[in-house]
């Protein structure tokens, strides 16, 4: 039988702490009661957003005084609705994937190897802001067009020259991509860089390389998962940004789904009505579809997606 103990009693102690039921939390008093300024603001930023999309929806399938769905047979028996949506589709899907993979590992190294580099690319972040949309259309159909000058020859290190002569990118989908990726890059950027301020990315880094990991390893098993609300929230912004984009499209001649809208509703605003509110379902939904697979993916795997945490003993 053991004698009682410094050890023994810290031991009981600390048995006692975590083997005793929990008490029930008391309900607040003043939890559900009156009407705050924030369910104010809240209720009115819904109906801000719900209301133009019902108005939209109503006068979609309504002609007059009745309801008329003939509209939307119309839509969904045009060839060019399927076509469009795919196109938009992919082009959403190739610019997300390309964003992701270019930006992350970049913001990462620069974070870890060049933080006094982080103001340049702050800056060539918001760069795309400034530049409209035709004059970035003209300037990538004017460079790749083979007339490309010897500055730019110099700064691509010979790619835009070497695409130019090889292949024929004008007014073709890749071309777009690569425009959707600069517009896109401002949303990327900040939402990936935000989640890595907000880890200690040095820290977690050293403990990983201590323990035997590389460079890669470290980024994808400890780095990733740690900000990956970071890199969904730029997926999904990028994806909603291409899906609705229409100056570039138009500019570049490929018949996208907001083209394909807007020429519908110079004929017809009752069918363009309803192909918003179609639109605007389609891209909730692949937003949705997307949240929940992530969701899922992190319970299935045992807590792929949550935050990693490299703590010391004392």
């Amino acid at each position: 039988m053991s004698q009682p103990g410094p050890s023994n009693i810290t031991a009981r102690a600390t048995a006692e702490v975590y083997t005793r039921p929990d008490q029930p939390a008391r309900p607040s008093r003043k939890a559900g009661r009156g009407f705050s300024l924030s369910k104010v603001v809240l209720i009115l930023v819904v109906l801000y957003l719900v209301v133009p999309l019902g108005a939209a929806l109503a006068f979609g399938i309504t002609n007059g005084s009745r309801i008329d769905l003939s509209g939307l047979q119309r839509t969904f028996s045009n060839p060019d609705f399927g076509q469009t949506l795919l196109t938009s589709l992919e082009l959403a899907l190739a610019t997300t994937i390309i964003m992701i993979v270019l930006v992350t590992p970049t913001v990462y190294w620069t974070h870890l190897r060049l933080p006094r580099a982080r103001p340049l690319l702050e800056f060539l972040s918001l760069v795309p802001f400034a530049i409209p949309a035709i004059v970035l259309s003209v300037g990538l159909l004017q460079e790749f067009s083979g007339t490309s000058g010897p500055l730019v020859n110099i700064l691509s290190l010979g790619f835009v020259p070497f695409l130019s002569n090889t292949f024929n990118i004008i007014n073709t989908p890749p071309l777009l991509v690569c425009a959707y990726v600069i517009i896109a890059l401002p949303f990327v950027y900040r939402a990936i860089d935000n989640s890595l301020r907000s880890i200690n990315t040095t820290v977690l880094t050293e403990a990983a390389y201590s323990l035997g990991s590389g460079w890669w390893r470290t980024f994808l098993t400890v780095i990733l998962p740690n900000i990956w609300p970071g890199v969904i929230s730029a997926a999904l912004l990028t994806f909603s940004t291409v899906m609705g984009e229409f100056t570039l499209a138009t500019l570049f001649t490929i018949y996208t789904f907001p083209i394909f809208l807007n020429s519908v509703g110079q004929n017809d605003p009752h069918q363009a009505a309803s192909l918003s509110i179609l639109s605007f379902l389609f891209t909730l939904i692949c937003v949705l579809a997307i949240i929940v697979l992530v969701r899922f993916r992190r319970g299935g795997t045992g807590g792929i997606g949550g935050q990693v945490e490299i703590t010391g003993t004392r």
